[in-house]
């Protein structure tokens, strides 16, 4: 059996170029190995997110907060389970009317992968749509977004410009080169611009107010309050890696994701568990293993409807 050691080298990106030939060579064996590496790596997934953050809404709140510790033995505990969301190579693009801009949606369920005209790597989330003009890499490279874009983009002497939200612009984002992501749903109370490599600058188009993001900042814009803020984030696991993460959010707010990966309907019919707080990172699962994980560590129980369309979530 492979070491464990090595294993976890791997998994931590301290493996050396051998090392990592062995234990790929090692998971594509057998099934239990890859159940075994599944395993390894929920529990250093869990060992990183113990210091689990809680804010609870009311007194009432603090009874259930302790769902959020326990998190982190679900995920030692999981076995080898991938998203169900559907990745694809290549893309059939959309003309808008008037054939002046070239449109492309991921449906909810689904992640698209795909490149643009100047080679630059996108990767659209359920339920997010991109835009950009029949111009793209002729005088200009600019894009519009709608919902949350991972980008790579390539560098080149023309800025590569995006503007979200598409149906009310509220920014816009200016790089040569670099990789960043992008969350603008239209329900999310926040727009959130994370960078990862290079260097970006974000205009607010209301205020005209510019900020520069370095790696391993984002910029995160409260739509309730108007207020921006730039501040460092340590995060290391990434939907675009098929986690599934909350950061200090409630679960009406997770749930709300949850509805965007799987493409269903989840109702909330008890707001004391809706304004419930936690953080964690699921390495992939189906709907039903996040949801079966959730009632094992707190006092919740769902139930099913509409041949799976509809999921109740209420309080046991």
């Amino acid at each position: 059996m492979m070491i464990r050691e090595t294993v976890l080298r791997f998994i931590e990106k301290k493996a050396s170029l051998e090392e990592q030939k062995e234990v790929l060579a090692w998971i594509e064996s057998s099934e239990e190995n890859r159940m075994e590496f599944a395993r390894l790596k929920n529990l250093s997934v869990a060992m990183d997110i113990m210091a689990i953050e809680y804010k609870g809404r009311s007194n009432r709140v603090k009874r259930i907060l302790s769902w959020s510790v326990k998190v982190a033995a679900v995920l030692v505990a999981a076995v080898s389970i991938f998203l169900s969301g559907k990745y694809v190579q290549e893309c059939n693009w959309r003309e808008t009317a008037g054939g002046q801009f070239t449109e492309i949606t991921a449906p909810y369920g689904e992640v698209l992968h795909f490149n643009l005209p100047d080679g630059s790597k996108v990767i659209l989330n359920s339920g997010s749509t991109l835009k950009f003009s029949k111009l793209f890499n002729d005088r200009e490279r600019d894009v519009y977004l709608e919902g949350e874009g991972y980008f790579e983009v390539v560098k080149d002497e023309k800025h590569f410009n995006v503007v979200y939200p598409i149906e009310s612009p509220m920014f816009k984002l200016s790089v040569l080169g670099t990789t960043f992501n992008i969350s603008s749903y239209p329900d999310n109370k926040n727009v959130v611009t994370t960078l990862y490599d290079g260097s970006i600058e974000i205009e607010d188009l209301n205020t005209r107010e510019n900020f520069k993001l370095q790696p391993h900042y984002q910029h995160i814009y409260e739509k309730n309050t108007g207020m921006s803020t730039v501040e460092p984030f340590a995060e290391t696991y990434r939907w675009t890696d098929k986690y599934v993460v909350a950061k200090g959010e409630d679960i009406s707010t997770f749930t709300e994701r949850l509805e965007k990966i799987f493409n269903v309907n989840i109702i909330i019919d008890n707001d004391l568990v809706g304004n419930c707080s936690y953080s964690g990172a699921l390495y992939g699962g189906s709907l039903q293993q996040i949801l079966d994980n959730m009632t094992y560590v707190s006092p919740i129980k769902y139930s099913i409807k509409d041949s799976g369309k509809t999921i109740i979530i209420e309080s046991k």
